[in-house]
């Protein structure tokens, strides 16, 4: 996975862990699976941006443009990606 696509799995893989975890309410086994599946798979995407900061690239995401040269984007820091690693982990 290249570190831009895991820069937006890592958003988007709690929101559908979260959907997934709400979905499977009713059965506790269940549920719990798919926390554990959740983390997992973030904790994998949070590994593939820090091996795209340690290769040297600049992992870049531009989410939205709202006025000319303003731009909502993405791009991690070596101590963010340190924290997420911890808070995934």
């Amino acid at each position: 996975m290249n570190p831009e696509t895991a820069l937006l799995a890592t958003l988007a893989i709690p929101a559908a862990g979260a959907l997934a975890i709400v979905l499977a309410g009713r059965w506790p086994n269940l549920r719990e699976g798919v926390t554990i599946l959740t983390a997992l798979a973030l904790f994998g995407a949070v590994i593939s941006v820090l091996m795209g900061l340690v290769d040297g690239e600049t992992p870049r995401v531009v989410l939205a443009e709202p006025l000319p040269g303003l731009e909502l984007a993405l791009r991690p820091e070596p101590l963010g990606v340190l924290f997420a690693m911890l808070a995934s982990g």
